[in-house]
C-alpha cells in the first residue's frame, strides 16, 4: 500500500508540472505591490524619496511596446516635475546679478538663460518599474529617487564642475601670457555653460536640505571663480586683436626661430592685445618676412650672421597700412657655429620688430 500511495503522489506531481507547461503565464503572474499607492507611500515615503507613476492604455493606434515607452517617459517626468517645483520654490543662484559692463551683463543673461535650461533636464538616478496588465490592456509604470542619493551627486557635480573651471582658468591664464588672448576667450567661454549646472545643483541641494554647510554648496568658491570668469572674459572681450603672419627663411629654406615668440613677446611689452589665427576678426593684420641675408667669417675662428626683415601694419578700423623700416640684426658665434650665430641674429631681429610693432597696436 506505501508503495502504490508513493507511485500515486508521484504520478499527480508529474501530471501538474506538464499541466503548468499549457497553462497561460498570465494566470501565475501577480500584481506588484507598487500598484497600490499606499504601499507605494510606505515604501518610497516623501521624506526619502521622489517618486512617479503613470498608467497608459494600450489600443489600436498605440502598440504595448509604445505604451511601455510612454508610460516610463511620463513617470519619469512626474518625478523630474516635483523636483523642478521643488528647485523654483528656493532659487538662488539664478537671481543673481552682475551688473557693469554690457559685456558682463550678456555673460549673466547666457548665465541665466542657461540656469533655466539645465532646470529642464530630467533627473539623474532615477529607476523605473513597469507592469503590464493584461486583463486591462494597460501599462504602469513607477518611477523614483533616493533624495540621499539624488544629494551626493549634485554634491560631486559641484566638485567636478569648479575643478574644471578652475583648470581652464589656469590655461587661459598662460594662453593671454603667450599673447594667444583669442584661444584664452575661446577656454573661458567654453566652461559658462558648467556654471548652469553647479547653480542648479545648489539651488537643488539648497531645497532639499534646510541647512546644507559651505562644504557641500562650496557657494564661496563658486562666486570666486564666476567672478574670475566674468572678470576674464571682460577683459579679453575689451582688448585688440592682432592677426600675425611670419615668414621667415634661411638660404631659401623655411624655417620657424621668432614667429611662434612674437605674440609673447609683444604682450609683455604692454600692447594688451589678443592674437587670433582668423585674419577677418582682427582689428590689426601684423605681416614680418624675415630672412638670413649673409654670414661672415672672421678672426678667430668667429663667424657672423645678419638677418633682415620687411614689416608691415595694417589697421582695419582706418584702413591704413604703415611699413616701418627695421634694421639689420647681426649675431655672433664662435668656432665657426653659424646655427648659433643664425639664431642670435633672429633674436636681436625679433626685438627690433617688437619695437616698430608695439607703438602701432596702441595708436
Amino acid at each position: 500500500m506505501k508503495s502504490q500511495g508513493s507511485n500515486l503522489l508521484t504520478t499527480m506531481v508529474r501530471g501538474m508540472i506538464l499541466l503548468s507547461f499549457f497553462m497561460p503565464l498570465s494566470i501565475f503572474s501577480q500584481e506588484p505591490v507598487w500598484l497600490d499607492i499606499n504601499v507605494r507611500n510606505m515604501q518610497y515615503p516623501q521624506d526619502a524619496y521622489y517618486t512617479g507613476f503613470s498608467e497608459v492604455y494600450v489600443t489600436s493606434s498605440k502598440t504595448k511596446e509604445q505604451a511601455l515607452n510612454s508610460a516610463k517617459q511620463k513617470a519619469v517626468g512626474e518625478l523630474s516635475d516635483r523636483v523642478r517645483v521643488m528647485v523654483n520654490s528656493k532659487k538662488l543662484s539664478i537671481n543673481t546679478s552682475y551688473g557693469g559692463t554690457d559685456v558682463e551683463e550678456q555673460i549673466r543673461s547666457k548665465f541665466t538663460s542657461l540656469v533655466e535650461t539645465t532646470s529642464q533636464t530630467e533627473v539623474v538616478g532615477s529607476k523605473v518599474y513597469t507592469y503590464y496588465a493584461e486583463k486591462d490592456k494597460t501599462v504602469y509604470a513607477f518611477a523614483y529617487v533616493s533624495r540621499e542619493e539624488l544629494k551626493n551627486y549634485y554634491k560631486n557635480q559641484i566638485s567636478f564642475y569648479l575643478n574644471k573651471v578652475e583648470g581652464t582658468l589656469a590655461t587661459a591664464s598662460e594662453l593671454a601670457e603667450k599673447g594667444y588672448k583669442n584661444k584664452a576667450r575661446q577656454q573661458c567661454l567654453s566652461v559658462v555653460d558648467a556654471f548652469a549646472t553647479i547653480a542648479y545643483s545648489q539651488d537643488l541641494l539648497t531645497a532639499m536640505e534646510e541647512y546644507m554647510d559651505d562644504s557641500s554648496l562650496q557657494q564661496s568658491r563658486s562666486e570666486r571663480l564666476r567672478n574670475e570668469l566674468i572678470q576674464t572674459i571682460a577683459d579679453l572681450e575689451n582688448s585688440v586683436y592682432v592677426y600675425l603672419e611670419c615668414n621667415e627663411t634661411v638660404n631659401g629654406q623655411s624655417v620657424v626661430h621668432i614667429g611662434e615668440r612674437l605674440p609673447g613677446m609683444i604682450t609683455e611689452k604692454g600692447c594688451g592685445c589678443n592674437f587670433t589665427e582668423m585674419e577677418e576678426e582682427a582689428d590689426f593684420v601684423v605681416r614680418v618676412n624675415a630672412r638670413l641675408s649673409r654670414c661672415q667669417d672672421a678672426p678667430d675662428n668667429i663667424v657672423f650672421c645678419y638677418a633682415n626683415a620687411t614689416l608691415s601694419i595694417f589697421n582695419k578700423h582706418t584702413q591704413k597700412t604703415v611699413k616701418p623700416k627695421i634694421s639689420e640684426a647681426k649675431g655672433g658665434w664662435t668656432q665657426g657655429n653659424r646655427a648659433n650665430a643664425t639664431e642670435e641674429a633672429f633674436d636681436e631681429l625679433a626685438e627690433k620688430i617688437v619695437e616698430k610693432v608695439v607703438p602701432a597696436l596702441k595708436n
